[in-house]
């Protein structure tokens, strides 16, 4: 009894950053067996069989049985409480070193039935039989009839890097606690983790450089030149926002002055720091410190290399290839 491994790949966005990865819970990978308490209730039932065959009650064999039919719809519900779920997985947001990862997990309940008590853990933690369950983080949800509903798995960070989400069980004890049904969900997706944001607190400003372009075609903050097309990285608070409301397009602002000044973060900037980890939590820093001062700034490490740029997408950029570093 278990999770089907039925695929539904919808497509995935253009970006590439976000997809869904669908697995429909069947029944043939759907398990379940009895908790303590089912096994003392089952053994409480022998008692009561024996006690009634050795007075010869009716009542009491009246009971047993009765007891016995309600153990037995106990187990289906527990079963069905499970199979039939369909769980998905999207990319969760990227954190940094020492922050909580939180996996977004989809559970769709297209039956008319409510789902109640479901518990997600990691597999590695989950209790195993005639195995001590290990401290690990249980998340529980129930889904409402015909509905999807989305709980978002948090997994502790403590290096930067590609963070994959372990197989994680899903296991429920609904209604009476008597059966315990597990199936297993392996999301596709990794959490992105950049370095811990740490360090001196100063920009190395012995690292600015004068832009090497022509007059008047920088963002400066002198007499206004005109306007050019929008490039990924441009700050936000450059856009001609009346220009794009009268149809014109994405256009960027440009001041006449003497050109901007850039910051390139390199790794001569922290040849001071031995450890390679350190050095990357301080150039990480640096680039949420650049990116806040509205410094133009690049980034040059061993086998890359990012121009000089401003803007989120820009900063994400250049986080990703500080958290992917060795890590290619």
């Amino acid at each position: 009894m278990g999770m089907s491994v039925v695929l539904e790949r919808p497509p995935v966005d253009p970006s590439g950053i976000t997809g869904v990865l669908s697995k429909q819970l069947k029944r043939q990978r759907v398990y379940i067996f009895p908790t303590l308490q089912g096994w003392l209730y089952a053994l409480m039932l022998i008692v009561m069989l024996l006690g009634a065959i050795n007075y010869n009650n009716s009542m009491a064999f009246m009971l047993c049985f009765l007891l016995a039919s309600l153990g037995l719809v106990c187990m289906i519900h527990t079963y069905r409480n499970l199979t039939g779920l369909i769980l998905s997985s999207t990319l969760p947001k990227a954190v940094f070193a020492g922050q909580q990862a939180l996996f977004p997990i989809q559970l769709d309940n297209r039956l008319s039935l409510a789902r109640y008590a479901i518990q997600l853990e990691s597999y590695a933690t989950a209790k195993r039989l005639f195995r001590k369950r290990k401290q690990g983080h249980i998340a529980s949800i129930s889904v409402e009839a015909g509905k999807p509903s989305t709980i978002h798995y948090p997994v502790k960070t403590s290096a930067r890097g590609i963070l994959k989400l372990e197989r994680l069980k899903l296991s429920t004890n609904f209604p009476l606690g008597l059966f315990s049904a597990w199936a297993y969900f392996e999301p596709e997706f990794h959490c992105l983790v950049y370095p811990a944001a740490k360090g001196d607190k100063q920009l190395p400003l012995n690292s600015l450089q004068k832009e090497n372009v022509d007059y008047g075609m920088q963002a400066g903050t002198d007499d206004f030149s005109g306007f050019r097309k929008y490039r990924p990285g441009d700050p936000v608070n450059s856009i001609a926002w009346k220009a794009y409301a009268r149809e014109q397009g994405l256009l960027v602002k440009q001041f006449s002055g003497k050109g901007s000044q850039t910051l390139m973060l390199s790794w001569n900037t922290v040849a001071y720091i031995n450890d390679v980890e350190s050095c990357l939590s301080q150039l990480c820093y640096w680039v949420l410190l650049a990116e806040k001062a509205d410094i133009h700034y690049g980034l040059e490490i061993p086998d890359t290399k990012i121009d000089p740029g401003l803007g989120s997408h820009h900063k994400e950029h250049c986080l990703e290839a500080l958290a992917r570093y060795g890590n290619q």
